[in-house]
């Protein structure tokens, strides 16, 4: 069976699995602080990267099985340049 791979799903996957990691990270911040008990920061921090995880699951799951997706580019890309002028 060949699977047509969607560049366009796989774009919102990937930006919306990279929010959801730098979102746990910075609850696993918060929490090292608030939690100064080594073995139970580890416990928490294991609960909250297999949350985090499974979101990441559920939603790419959830992203393949029910939506079609389109990649909308700007309209434009602006490029700012800056003149260099040579001394004489």
């Amino acid at each position: 069976m060949i699977v047509k791979v969607d560049k366009h799903k796989e774009k919102l996957i990937r930006a919306i699995s990279d929010e959801i990691t730098v979102l746990f990270e910075k609850v696993l911040d918060y929490a090292e602080v608030a939690v100064p008990n080594n073995d139970q920061y580890k416990k928490l921090r294991s609960k909250i990267l297999r949350v985090g995880n499974n979101c990441i699951r559920n939603v790419n799951k959830e992203i393949n099985v029910r939506y079609d997706v389109k990649y909308n580019p700007p309209a434009e890309t602006i490029i700012e340049t800056k003149a260099y002028r040579a001394k004489e």
